[in-house]
């Protein structure tokens, strides 16, 4: 290691913060080109006809019969999670 003579810190200091920007440059080009690369497999799965994201939530068929029950027993009928039950239950209300 360099031997700094004493009042000369603020030269380590200032390649610290040299080298510190060097590499944050560095991991916002990688950052950068992460992004575009994946912005163009999206661009080409959607040429493809391929669907992204999560696939829509069905209504059971019994689903009017179940929506006049408690949310509890709703859940256990159709052994849904709470977020799938209240999201369908959103989806539900907005359709009337």
């Amino acid at each position: 290691m360099m031997d700094i003579q004493q009042g000369q810190e603020w030269l380590l200091d200032m390649i610290n913060n040299l080298l510190i920007e060097v590499l944050a440059t560095m991991a916002e080009q990688e950052r950068l080109k992460i992004k575009l690369r994946q912005a163009e497999g999206i661009v080409a799965a959607k040429e493809k006809g391929k669907h992204l994201g999560k696939p829509n939530i069905n209504f059971p068929p019994n689903w009017l019969e179940i929506y006049t029950i408690t949310a509890v027993k709703a859940m256990e009928e159709l052994n849904l999670k709470k977020n799938t039950f209240y999201k369908l239950v959103k989806q539900h209300e907005g359709f009337r």
